[in-house]
């Protein structure tokens, strides 16, 4: 019985701990990307590609692929092969790309959230539209931005500003994100429309 119960205080300590660890470094910020200008958002205003785009079955990050590519609302429909009711014209794979930076913030721990941390964070997705006949053939497409992600209660403040999310909320999942991923797949469409070619 002794040795349960000093397993449970260990246990109850150690959460505690891990606790006030992160509640010492108070809240956490990012900056979203930029906004689109009028020209920009006239591009987008209408834009869609009339394609199928499947992802294969097994892909790594296959989910990640059909979420983002689907909240672009670019293409008729994206999702896995054996989902689609018809072949798809285009085939899609995720492509790795930087994403987050791996921080200690020592001095805003230390000071329980006090002196604030703040690093760039790299933020991006980037995947390959190929043929599904000819596999060779592929356009790559990526949209990457720099946030700057605060640590420390000096975070809330900066939440106050249109153009910072406080976590847990990511810049990655704003709709200013996915606007830009669309910019950055239009850049690239005649070349996607010539893979069902």
């Amino acid at each position: 019985m002794k040795m349960w119960s000093g397993k449970i205080i260990l246990g109850m300590f150690l959460g505690l701990g891990m606790s006030v660890l992160n509640g010492c470094v108070g809240l956490g910020s990012g900056s979203l990307p930029p906004r689109l200008d009028a020209a920009e958002r006239a591009k987008l205003q209408d834009a869609h590609l009339n394609l199928t785009v499947g992802v294969a079955t097994n892909a790594a990050g296959g989910d990640l692929v059909i979420s983002r590519l689907q909240r672009t609302k670019l293409f008729d429909t994206v999702d896995y092969v054996d989902r689609l009711p018809t072949p798809p014209q285009v085939l899609a794979k995720l492509e790795s790309t930087p994403y987050g930076t791996a921080t200690v913030p020592v001095y805003t721990l230390l000071t329980f959230g006090i002196i604030p941390t703040a690093v760039p964070e790299p933020y991006s997705f980037g995947c390959t539209f190929y043929s599904p006949r000819h596999p060779e053939r592929a356009v790559r497409v990526e949209y990457l931005y720099y946030s700057r992600t605060t640590l420390g209660w000096v975070a809330g403040l900066l939440a106050l500003s249109p153009n910072i999310v406080l976590a847990p909320w990511s810049p990655d999942e704003h709709p200013r994100f996915y606007d830009r991923l669309s910019l950055a797949i239009l850049e690239h469409s005649g070349e996607i429309l010539n893979l069902t070619k």
